[in-house]
């Protein structure tokens, strides 16, 4: 919209010229008019507008001087000269003065449409384009906590206050709705991002931080756009300095993460009217870590889940962010991960987004503890029944090894590992289908091996047969071997040797 200021000290002349203009096109908006230059640079600091109509002479100051200091404090503004006199020598400063163009009273409304639209036409492009390169330049500073003087001096705002906007959605659609319909209000001016589907960012300019009426207003433009959505809205406060982008972005981003916890289709809360938790979450995972650990080995999945349950209420009675329920979701995903070495492969199988983008697009607390539980649930059920279908046939796997590897350190947690077994629970099943331990069956593959090759490798030394079944210090061999055969390797050697 290609908004107008007029300034003529003759009243007919400027409504007159205010009401055609406004006519012609709902893309012209005449949003002041003045009795002379003073009047409008005393207003100038809270007015936004793209060009500027004004007669040539008028008291105090007249149209070839305002334009003049225009162009010195904002040099984007257009300016359109109108005077009942025909001299070369106006036209000709008019000219030098960067008018676009000289209009003689009556004024000719085909010529000042003409030149309205082309105006409008390259205000259009030159946004377009201002935007774009606005809008890189504010993505970048919404993610980077510190931003470089570099980065900062390229950016020019076109309002000196700011404000954020955080939209989270259960429909990219509505959202985009409310952008368009908020752009067609003639005192708003924003730019939108789009951080990832369902989240956008509204920086919102203004002349002054955002009073109460103005944000009442948009409140109801997205209550109109909203009606069947779900929509959160978090509103940071307003700031002049573009380095708190960042800072702006996060009072919004908590302020809209709030939103989970309430039930209304419409979420709206600015940073001020949010009511901060008086306990921190941070250390609240301390107190379910060890219950969750012995269950998680014992793969006692019930209570796993109502551990996981119980810590979901305490976030809740804390009103903790969606970032700080993710984080809890990790540290209970890590310590899966260390007690259960499938873990992994199985809580990941098979998902296109993850869990993570999943629970972030959730609008309701209950929907993320159902999505984190029930994943949880399914990987540990998964995993437990794999366990117990594998306890079968897992000495048959741990005795192929041990036979293979004999030489090798025979260490049970490996061995555990390999079966998807805990230590404790692979030494009790090994006792039970073999009548040995680990320890005493690995003994008894190596003494086994080593007669072998005493027997049948006449050239290899004793010490050299130790080192092969894994004893390579020779007097520990010769001890361990007498103790389990009733002789030396020596004796036996020359008895098998008859």
């Amino acid at each position: 919209m290609l908004r107008i200021v007029i300034v003529d000290d003759e009243i007919l002349i400027r409504e007159g010229l205010a009401r055609m203009i406004s006519k012609e096109s709902s893309e012209f908006a005449v949003i002041r008019t003045y009795p002379d230059g003073k009047h409008l640079l005393d207003e100038l600091p809270s007015l936004h507008f793209d060009v500027l109509i004004t007669d040539i002479r008028m008291p105090q100051i007249g149209g070839l001087e305002l334009i003049r200091l225009l162009k010195a404090s904002h040099p984007q503004i257009r300016s359109l000269l109108m005077s009942g006199f025909v001299e070369f020598d106006y036209a000709r400063e008019a000219i030098r003065s960067s008018a676009v163009d000289y209009l003689l009273k009556p004024i000719n409304k085909e010529q000042l449409f003409e030149v309205l639209y082309k105006l409008d036409m390259e205000r259009k492009k030159q946004y377009e384009q201002e935007e774009r390169h606005r809008s890189g330049l504010l993505l970048t500073l919404l993610h980077v906590e510190e931003p470089s003087s570099v980065l900062l001096r390229g950016l020019t705002l076109p309002q000196p206050y700011f404000s954020v906007f955080v939209l989270k959605g259960d429909s990219p659609e509505a959202v985009c709705s409310c952008t368009d319909s908020l752009r067609q209000e003639k005192d708003s001016l924003f730019d939108a991002l789009e951080i990832r589907q369902d989240l956008h960012v509204w920086i919102w300019y203004s002349a002054q931080p955002l009073s109460s009426d103005k944000l009442q207003v948009i409140r109801e433009h997205l209550e109109a756009g909203c009606r069947e959505h779900c929509l959160h809205t978090g509103i940071s406060r307003s700031y002049t300095d573009p380095a708190r982008l960042r800072a702006a972005f996060l009072e919004a981003k908590q302020a809209s993460g709030r939103g989970i916890y309430r039930l209304q289709p419409l979420h709206y809360v600015t940073m001020e009217e949010l009511t901060l938790p008086e306990k921190a979450v941070s250390e609240l995972f301390a107190v379910f870590r060890e219950p969750l650990i012995h269950d998680l080995q014992i793969l006692n999945v019930p209570e796993v889940l109502e551990g996981v349950h119980k810590l979901f209420s305490e976030l809740a009675s804390l009103q903790a962010s969606p970032e700080q329920i993710l984080g809890m979701c990790r540290e209970i995903e890590g310590l899966a991960r260390k007690e259960l070495q499938e873990f992994e492969t199985v809580y990941r199988n098979g998902l296109t987004v993850t869990l993570e983008e999943q629970i972030e697009a959730c609008m309701v607390f209950a929907d993320m503890e159902e999505l984190f539980t029930s994943s949880l649930s399914s990987a540990l059920s998964g995993i437990r029944t794999h366990r117990l279908e594998m306890s079968g046939t897992a000495v048959e796997t741990i005795k192929r090894w041990i036979a293979a590897n004999y030489n090798q350190h025979a260490d049970l947690n490996t061995l555990a590992g390999m079966v998807y077994l805990t230590p404790s629970y692979l030494s009790k099943l090994f006792k039970q289908e073999t009548g040995l331990t680990l320890t005493d069956y690995v003994i008894e593959i190596r003494i086994r091996t080593a007669k072998k090759l005493l027997k049948n490798a006449p050239d290899l030394k004793i010490h050299e047969i130790g080192t092969e079944v894994g004893y390579p210090d020779p007097a520990y061999f010769n001890k361990l071997f007498k103790k389990v055969v009733g002789v030396t390797p020596n004796e036996y050697k020359r008895i098998s040797s008859v």
